[in-house]
């Protein structure tokens, strides 16, 4: 499938980095945020109008931020292309559909792929869907509209909040250097997770139940009265469910 690509961002390097593997055309991007490479030409295919793009795509999809995609949306021409946004929070618009990759996508120009991912479907087309999915070596999961915010909430937790917790480590650990070893410390802890469904996937004070070292932990963060919360919610939430 044809596959026409509007915006220029992470989702839409990973989509068209992946089309590319599978041997399927991409046709051009309409984008004001590639800088072309060598004349006409984008990291991510032909620089194009979005009336090109609707012209001659099956699949056109609009990989822009969540705040403007019904806008640009609203610009597509009439079409024969399925319309495709890959937004794991909005529904699907003008009869197509949405396929959002749980996956924390590397930066454009980096190794990006869709192997291997969940790819999460709303609204029509779903043969179409789940045929990009098998093409891609990637897993399929459906959901409803009525149930995207939700779970894009969840994929926030597991991805961002990720993150921004092991900032927050890196901040407070005290030791130069330890970026890697605390990325060691989360992927053990992940290998923990999927490993246990119990309370043993959770280890640390909190789930010992040792109320001496967590007012230790409160005292520290006195300072910071946002961390200092944030730990205690965590902690309660792994009192509450280790069990």
């Amino acid at each position: 499938m044809n596959l026409g690509i509007i915006g220029s961002g992470r989702a839409a390097w990973a989509f068209a980095s992946t089309w590319r593997r599978i041997g399927w055309p991409v046709v051009g991007v309409a984008t004001r945020g590639v800088v072309a490479t060598r004349g006409n030409d984008t990291p991510l295919g032909p620089r194009r109008s979005i009336e090109e793009l609707a012209a001659t795509s099956d699949i056109l999809l609009v990989a822009v931020s969540d705040r403007a995609i019904e806008e640009v949306v609203g610009t597509i021409p009439e079409t024969k292309a399925i319309i495709v946004h890959p937004s794991g929070a909005l529904p699907a618009l003008r009869g197509g559909f949405s396929l959002h990759p749980l996956k924390s996508l590397p930066p454009v120009g980096e190794p990006s792929d869709l192997e291997g991912t969940l790819l999460v479907f709303e609204g029509a087309h779903r043969d179409v869907a789940k045929r990009i999915a098998t093409a891609a070596g990637a897993r399929f999961a459906e959901i409803t509209a009525e149930a995207k915010t939700r779970y894009h909430a969840a994929a926030v937790f597991g991805s961002n909040y990720v993150a921004a917790l092991l900032d927050i480590a890196e901040d407070l650990i005290g030791i130069d250097d330890v970026r890697e070893d605390l990325a060691v410390l989360a992927r053990s802890a992940i290998d923990n997770w999927l490993a246990h469904t119990d309370g043993q996937r959770f280890t640390g004070p909190a789930a010992r139940g040792d109320e001496a070292v967590m007012n230790r932990h409160a005292d520290a963060l006195a300072g910071q009265p946002d961390l200092a919360e944030l730990y205690r919610l965590l902690a309660a939430r792994i009192v509450a469910t280790a069990k």
